[in-house]
């Protein structure tokens, strides 16, 4: 007896998995999305009215529809003139947590039970983001991450990277670790180690034989080294160095001597022609521009609502005590870097076959957790990429960047199903990432109006943590 629904009763299966919600779906290790449009990311294609099988996190199966056979006892998503992509990743992130206390006053710190890192890393999920590198981890997320792994909470994938700098500079303990010379280095990325951080974040105010103590303390550990360049070196160092990442181009063009097309160029086939990536992030210098010219709105503008009022905190301390203070020249500055030198930095990289990872910063003013993903794809469009391209940079780049394409970042049988099913095609629109459908990701289904309901509940709870922080 064949083990597969008969073609017959499709459509009554069709009909009940359209209904389907996360809590019912999640009982079925096995997944059927069909008639769908797959934009696979291996190419710049779409595969129409194809059906995707997928089973205990793995995609089994995709062809067309007429040649895929339902698995009996699967759940079956109706599809039908929806788009798949790969889900989407931010590896620049910074999420609230107790650290970020030290930036109330004592009366309006936040408590440990105020800080739910579940809802806070539902709005990613939500916004179809399953992998993302926290840029300042802190211990709380150890044990999350942990979580994650053995699906017991939803939740993207975590890569927690702990922040390391000279002393007295910059973001204090504990949201950074700070260290005066090369010993101290060494003992605190070994520490880092011990106690299950992912990579190093080197910061701006390192000296150099702290950074390279660093460097080399992690490599003998295997800790991949990602983040700043450090004033005491250069662009050229840090790239002979063997640091993984560099986490802005705004750290690139702190070193330029100028922002000519020249220099822009310069970088770009320097840094092309290395191994070193670089984030993109350049909403968070869109932001700082949107800011500097009208504060008040740029705090209330739509999406603040799915801001955790500590970020809205952070956002007001960040801005009072460094944004509003720079002056008329530095902000004209400020302008001419990021339209004159970030911007056509990141074409010239990307095109001369340089490394290119999206992030967004989020915790800084006017950057929005999750939300500013869909902006930053924008940015990377406005800047003459296609929306293939910029897609690739927030799916397939990233796991060529951890090590794991091979199991990971495209549509194909074998490979990881963490998928986004989206109402319009994204290739046309990039926009369109916005329209989602639903999330697959940790074996789950996760339908609109579960993320809908879910959203709400955390809108609501924010509203009235905010109301009694602040009001």
């Amino acid at each position: 007896m064949k083990d597969h629904v008969p073609r017959i009763i499709l459509a009554i299966v069709l009909i009940v998995g359209l209904a389907c919600s996360w809590s019912e779906a999640q009982n079925s290790n096995t997944f059927v999305f069909a008639h769908v449009n797959v934009v696979p990311m291996n190419k710049e294609i779409v595969l129409s009215d194809y059906s995707v099988v997928v089973t205990d996190g793995r995609i089994k199966e995709l062809g067309l529809s007429s040649s895929i056979e339902i698995p009996q006892g699967a759940t079956v998503i109706d599809a039908r003139g929806k788009f798949m992509i790969p889900a989407l990743s931010d590896m620049h992130v910074h999420l609230e947590g107790d650290a970020w206390n030290i930036m109330f006053p004592p009366e309006k710190k936040f408590k440990g039970e105020e800080i739910d890192l579940d809802d806070i890393l539902f709005l990613y999920t939500a916004n179809g983001i399953t992998t993302m590198e926290v840029m300042s981890a802190l211990p709380e997320l150890i044990p999350l991450r942990e979580k994650i792994r053995r699906d017991e909470t939803t939740g993207p994938r975590l890569i927690l990277s702990r922040m390391i700098d000279g002393a007295g500079k910059a973001w204090p303990p504990p949201i950074c670790t700070w260290i005066k010379n090369a010993d101290e280095a060494k003992k605190a990325v070994t520490e880092m180690y011990d106690q299950g951080y992912d990579r190093v974040k080197v910061y701006s105010f390192l000296d150099k034989e702290s950074y390279d103590t660093i460097i080399t303390t992690a490599r003998r550990l295997k800790m991949p080294v990602d983040g700043h360049v450090p004033y005491s070196t250069s662009v050229e160092y840090v790239l002979s160095s063997g640091q993984n990442m560099i986490a802005h181009p705004e750290e690139i063009m702190k070193f330029a001597k100028s922002y000519t097309p020249e220099q822009v160029g310069y970088y770009a086939t320097l840094l092309a022609k290395s191994n070193t990536w670089v984030t993109s992030t350049l909403i968070i210098h869109r932001n700082l521009n949107a800011l500097l010219k009208d504060s008040a709105s740029e705090f209330s503008k739509p999406g603040t609502e799915y801001l955790h009022p500590m970020g809205l905190g952070i956002w007001n301390y960040i801005y009072t005590n460094l944004y509003s203070r720079i002056p008329g020249p530095q902000r004209t500055a400020l302008r001419n870097g990021y339209n004159l030198f970030q911007k056509p930095f990141v074409y010239e990289f990307y095109k001369q076959g340089g490394k290119l990872i999206i992030g967004t910063d989020p915790l800084m003013p006017s950057t929005l957790p999750a939300l500013s993903l869909h902006e930053e794809l924008l940015e990377l469009v406005g800047v003459g990429l296609s929306p293939f391209e910029a897609l690739r940079i927030s799916t397939t780049n990233t796991f060529e960047f951890l090590g794991e394409l091979d199991s990971a970042g495209t549509i194909e049988p074998g490979k990881n199903a963490n998928l986004v099913l989206l109402d319009e095609n994204p290739l046309d629109n990039i926009s369109n990432t916005r329209k989602i459908f639903g999330v697959m990701t940790q074996h789950r289904w996760i339908a609109r109006a579960e993320i809908d309901k879910r959203l709400k509940e955390i809108r609501d709870s924010y509203a009235s943590l905010r109301k009694k922080k602040f009001d």
